[in-house]
């Protein structure tokens, strides 16, 4: 069966018919925190990061907690040469700049800020996009790199499956690309110094 084919049936599985047997690979999928099941947002996460050619992951907050459980894979993946793009915010001024540099030392990584104050806007996505061959699976709901957002909290995601031909896909992956390419996300080295001497100053208040 074709990976096309094999969409179609968790389509099928997923928005139709749910007695329909079809492979949870290629099903969407209801993405939450539920410990009495054992189910993490985490979980998912991890492995569409290993399974992935490439990625790119759109969030406004990043904590140290969050990256933690990622950063091994991240180095496997390092040794690979599996890229990965990651857009933050200064939203709130909440990610913690340790996070953010731990990423950036990773040399398949590349990391950029979107500066809110500047576009006078507020940026609060939640969205991760892997893709593997033509096929993109696509993790978009509530979900921060935090700790608490990938392990307990309540958080509502859902997983879409598309080929990089589908019409959601396509309009997601354009508005990362969007936002990743606007004036006003800014590179490591344009945002880090600046948002560090912030980020410390609020810390040194509370």
């Amino acid at each position: 069966m074709s990976n096309i084919d094999e969409v179609r049936l968790g389509f099928e599985t997923a928005y139709i018919d749910g007695s329909v047997v079809s492979s949870d690979i290629y099903r969407p999928q209801f993405v939450s925190n539920n410990r009495k099941e054992g189910k993490k947002v985490l979980s998912s996460i991890e492995d569409e990061i290993m399974a992935c050619d490439s990625f790119q992951i759109s969030v406004a907050f990043i904590t140290m907690s969050g990256i933690t459980p990622f950063l091994q894979t991240l180095k496997e993946l390092e040794k690979k040469n599996i890229r990965g793009e990651i857009l933050t915010t200064n939203y709130l001024n909440f990610s913690e700049p340790k996070a953010l540099k731990k990423l950036n030392e990773l040399s398949n990584i590349t990391i950029r800020m979107y500066d809110v104050e500047a576009a006078h806007e507020g940026f609060n996505t939640k969205g991760y996009i892997f893709k593997k061959d033509e096929i993109y699976r696509i993790i978009i709901g509530s979900s921060n790199i935090t700790s608490a957002a990938l392990t307990i909290n309540k958080e509502w995601n859902t997983k879409l499956i598309s080929t990089e031909h589908g019409e959601m896909a396509e309009e997601i992956v354009a508005e990362f690309n969007r936002l990743w390419n606007s004036k006003y996300s800014l590179s490591f080295d344009d945002f880090y110094e600046n948002y560090y001497a912030r980020y410390s100053i609020l810390m040194a208040r509370m």
